[in-house]
């Protein structure tokens, strides 16, 4: 083949989804098979998601990891007798390989956002089932998303002010979820909220000890109607914004998690980010796929009974389940607010050391050989993950280094063997056929 033809080849096979996937190498992604097997039909079903969109969504998991779609190869320049090949990934938040890195790293990431010294507490925010279908009706517009993280931040500043009887200046971090222990669609924000902020006449540090529930839920009531009615501004909805605010007087549904968020800090930070950065259900809960019957078998954990529950279910339903988490390109899922903020980290340590009369403040400055490390690479995943240095090479125990990366139809954008002859020559390391046909 030469090399016009392997080049339309490629282009093809980013626009068209393989109908088979047993030559694929990831055939045994069971979610893979579905889409593969019923992606055409799911969209003739639902023409809303035949769109731009959730074509490249989907797409993009399909590229992911397969070397035709680019790589990275490390090769011993000790030895020159072990090599490997990273191929890239898709670092879409429906790819369930790049979502275990997006959530390792966000993990990493709230180790250090979270003081030490600071009790937090878990808060869920739920609304009304009657309210899901305008996220729902606008899931590609981020605009009544960004609201809702906004309302609830209101919430948990009202919440605390005035649960304290005082203006307090706290903070919190929120993440966005949008479905259910069933997988039914149901937004919800999960806050890691401080048990507590600063008094701002006195500028003294006040705790939160006692959670009185009606006041949260009136709070939440109070800031998601207001927030809808807002949205709505021409009044569209209003009669049944009406209609919910008498039905639900005693408050909508807002939960403190029972227990300070630093002593399970690690398993509610694998909670939180287990559905936010990749698909809300793994492949060990899928217990059956039948491709003939179209319907798929999977399994839950309940609130109600706390026990494993099955649900069965059409393929296209679960598919759709699938589809409703992803939300708008670039939207941020995770948000900082108040003494959390960012710009506020350092006034944080501050007032928090001198609240527990600790007068050997930290420096401002960090010295930057001393700071933690805030990016993880494949290399740091790896070692994380299963204990070991991917880099070393298995012959002298050397470290492998970079020497190539290839793109679809670029070719090798770097090379070291065509720095060194002219052109990659192609020694040693074992590379497809296709790289050296662009050459």
């Amino acid at each position: 083949m030469d090399s016009s033809e392997n080049q339309q080849k490629m282009q093809l096979s980013c626009i068209i989804i393989p109908m088979t996937m047993m030559d694929h190498p990831t055939g045994k992604n069971v979610i893979l098979r579905m889409f593969s097997d019923f992606w055409e039909t799911f969209k003739s079903a639902h023409p809303t998601y035949n769109n731009n969109f959730y074509n490249s969504s989907i797409e993009s998991i399909f590229r992911c990891s397969d070397p035709e779609f680019g790589f990275k190869q490390l090769m011993c320049l000790s030895c020159g007798k072990d090599s490997k090949i990273i191929s890239f990934s898709c670092k879409s938040k429906f790819c369930l390989r790049c979502g275990r890195v997006s959530g390792e790293k966000f993990s990493h990431i709230i180790k250090d956002r979270l003081h030490p010294d600071v009790v937090y507490r878990h808060l869920i925010l739920t609304i009304p089932e009657q309210l899901r279908k305008y996220f729902y009706n606008t899931r590609l517009d981020s605009d009544l998303f960004n609201r809702f993280f906004r309302a609830g931040w209101e919430c948990v500043q009202s919440f605390v002010s005035e649960a304290l009887g005082r203006r307090i200046e706290c903070g919190c971090l929120s993440v966005l979820h949008l479905v259910g222990r069933t997988c039914e669609y149901k937004p919800h924000l999960h806050i890691i909220m401080m048990a507590g902020g600063v008094d701002k006449k006195t500028g003294e540090w006040v705790s939160l000890d006692k959670f009185p529930y009606s006041i949260l839920h009136q709070s939440w009531k109070r800031v998601l109607l207001e927030m809808f009615r807002e949205w709505d501004g021409d009044g569209y909805f209003a009669p049944e914004f009406c209609e919910l605010e008498k039905k639900y007087d005693k408050g909508f549904v807002a939960t403190i998690q029972s227990g300070t968020v630093p002593k399970n800090s690690r398993n509610l930070v694998r909670y939180i980010s287990k559905y936010l950065c990749r698909p809300h259900i793994s492949l060990k809960r899928i217990r059956e796929y039948d491709d003939l019957t179209g319907e798929v078998e999977y399994e839950y954990s309940s609130h109600k009974t706390k026990k494993k529950e099955v649900e069965r279910v059409g393929i296209l339903t679960f598919m759709g389940r699938l589809l409703q988490q992803i939300l708008p390109k670039g939207f941020q899922r995770i948000r900082y607010y108040g003494l959390q903020a960012t710009k506020n980290q350092e006034r944080l340590k501050f007032v928090v050391a001198k609240s527990v009369g600790n007068f050997f403040l930290p420096a401002r400055e960090q010295n930057p050989a001393e700071k933690v490390k805030k990016n993880l690479y494949y290399r740091d995943l790896v070692a994380i993950w299963w204990r070991k240095d991917p880099f070393q090479c298995r012959s002298c125990g050397g470290t492998m280094e970079l020497v190539r990366i290839w793109k679809p139809v670029k070719g090798f954008v770097f090379s070291v063997f065509r720095n060194m002859f002219g052109k990659d020559i192609g020694p040693p390391g074992k590379l497809p056929e296709f790289c050296f046909q662009q050459e």
